[in-house]
C-alpha cells in the first residue's frame, strides 16, 4: 500500500513509519520543521504544513491510505489560536484532500482526552459521552472528531477514529510532556508528586494497532488504544527500581498544588521554558480514568499492551543511545 502519514516526525508519527516500513508499505511522511526523527528511514519525506493545501495535496496524492497524526497537544491555553486553526482547521484539509484524491481509507489520531471522566465507576469505552467542560486542546479534538464522523457517515471517504490514551516509549525525540517526565526524574529535577495517574500506553503497541487497522478497520468505527492505570507515584517508584535514581515519594494534595501554579508559572516565565504542570495538567491527572476499556481494539486492530516496565526501560536505553 501507498501511505500517507501526517505528523510524521512527532512520536507517534515516526514510530508509526517503522512499523509501516516493516510490513512493506511505501510511506510518504509530512514534517513541519525538524525531521530528525524520520532521517534514518527508508520513505518519501515532505515538509510541509496541514494549514497549506498545496502541501496536504501534494501528501495524499496517488496514495491508499492517510493515516493523520498531526495535532498540537497543548496542556495550556490557546492564546494564539493554534490549537485550533491546527487540529480543526488542518484536519479538515487533510481529509478534504483525501476525499478529493480518492484515498480508500482514513485513519484519524483523536484522544482518549475527548471523553467524560466521569462516572468513574463504570467502565470508560467507546460510547462514553464527550467532555462537556474541556480545555482548548479537548475542544478542538472533539470539533475534529465530528468532522470526521460526518465525513464517515456520508460515505464520502471510508475510515475510522483511534484514540490513545497517554503515550510513552523510545523514539520520543522532541520530547513530549511525559517524556521529558521521565528525564527529568531521572535527573532529580522533580521534587514533589502530584496526585493521581493516567492510563499509559507504549507508542509501539500504539503504531502497530495504527497498521494492523489498514486490513482490519471497520468503517466509521472509534477505537480506544490505551493501556493501564498508574499512578504518578507508581510512575516515579518505575524509574527508580530502573534506574537506581532516588525518587520523590510524597504526594501533594490537589489543592496545594492548584496553590503552587502561581508560582510554576512564574518561574516558567523566568526560565523562558514551558510549565512543569498547569491546571490542565494536574486535573487530568487528578481524575484520570482507572478502567478504559480497549476491548474493541484487541478484536478488531489486535492491540497488544506491554508492561509500563518494559517500556519506561527501552525509553531510557533508547535515549541513552541516541544522545
Amino acid at each position: 500500500m501507498k501511505v500517507a502519514v501526517t505528523g510524521a516526525s512527532g512520536h507517534l508519527g515516526n514510530v508509526l513509519c517503522q512499523y509501516l516500513i516493516k510490513e512493506n508499505h511505501t510511506v510518504k511522511a509530512l514534517y513541519l520543521t525538524n525531521k530528525r526523527a524520520l532521517e534514518k528511514l527508508n520513505i518519501k519525506t515532505i515538509q510541509g504544513n496541514i494549514l497549506n493545501i498545496e502541501d496536504v495535496e501534494n501528501l495524499v496524492k496517488d496514495c491508499d491510505v492517510v493515516f493523520h497524526c498531526a495535532a498540537i497537544i497543548s496542556i495550556s491555553r490557546d492564546l494564539d489560536n493554534s490549537v485550533y486553526n491546527t487540529n480543526i482547521n488542518g484536519t479538515r484539509n487533510v481529509l478534504n484532500a483525501s476525499i478529493k484524491h480518492k484515498v480508500k481509507k482514513f485513519i484519524y489520531v483523536s484522544s482518549i482526552h475527548v471523553t467524560s471522566e466521569t462516572p468513574q465507576d463504570e467502565p470508560l469505552d467507546e460510547d462514553r459521552a464527550y467532555k462537556e467542560k474541556r480545555y482548548a486542546y479537548e475542544a478542538s479534538k472533539v470539533k475534529a472528531e465530528k468532522i470526521v464522523l460526518s465525513a464517515f457517515k456520508n460515505n464520502k471517504i471510508k475510515g475510522c477514529i483511534v484514540r490513545p490514551s497517554s503515550i510513552i516509549g523510545p523514539y520520543d525525540f522532541i520530547p513530549s510532556a511525559f517524556g521529558k517526565a521521565l528525564l527529568d526524574f531521572r535527573a532529580k529535577k522533580i521534587p514533589l508528586l502530584p496526585p493521581g495517574g493516567y492510563d499509559l500506553v507504549d507508542v509501539r503497541d500504539v503504531a502497530q494497532a495504527m497498521v494492523n487497522s489498514i486490513s482490519n478497520l471497520k468503517h466509521c468505527e472509534i477505537y480506544h488504544l490505551t493501556g493501564k492505570y498508574h499512578t504518578i507515584k507508581e510512575v516515579a517508584l518505575q524509574v527508580k527500581n530502573i534506574t537506581g535514581v532516588k525518587t520523590p515519594e510524597l504526594v501533594l494534595p490537589y489543592w496545594l498544588m492548584v496553590g503552587l501554579l502561581p508560582l510554576i508559572e512564574l518561574w516558567s516565565k523566568i526560565t523562558k521554558a514551558a510549565p512543569v504542570f498547569t491546571i490542565q495538567s494536574i486535573s487530568t491527572i487528578k481524575n484520570g480514568h482507572k478502567n478504559m476499556v480497549n476491548s474493541k481494539a484487541q478484536k478488531d486492530l489486535n492491540l497488544n499492551y506491554r508492561s509500563i516496565t518494559e517500556t519506561i526501560t527501552d525509553f531510557y536505553k533508547w535515549y541513552d543511545y541516541e544522545y
